[in-house]
C-alpha cells in the first residue's frame, strides 16, 4: 500500500480531538525550513513590534518574584 494511502488510513482513525494536532504537524512539516540561524531569529524578532499590553509592570514583577541565586560548583567537573 502507498504511503499515502496509509496516511489517509491513519487520519480516518483519529478521534476529533487529536485531528487539530496532527493539521499543525503536517503543516509544521511543510513550512520547516534550515535550521534557524542568530540572522533569521533577529529578522524574526524584528517583525513582532512592541508590547502593546496595560501588564507589562505585573509581568515584570512575576518574572523578578520567581526568580532564584544561581548556584555554580566549580569543584567537580562532569566530563572527567
Amino acid at each position: 500500500m502507498p504511503l499515502k494511502e496509509q496516511l489517509l488510513q491513519a487520519i480516518e482513525t483519529l478521534p476529533n480531538s487529536q485531528l487539530s494536532e496532527a493539521l499543525n504537524l503536517i503543516q509544521s512539516l511543510q513550512t520547516e525550513s534550515s535550521p534557524t540561524t542568530a540572522q533569521s531569529f533577529l529578522a524574526h524578532l524584528k517583525t513582532i513590534g512592541t508590547w502593546s499590553g496595560d501588564d507589562l509592570q505585573d509581568c515584570l514583577e512575576t518574572v523578578h518574584n520567581s526568580r532564584g541565586e544561581a548556584q555554580f560548583d566549580y569543584s567537580s567537573n562532569p566530563f572527567d
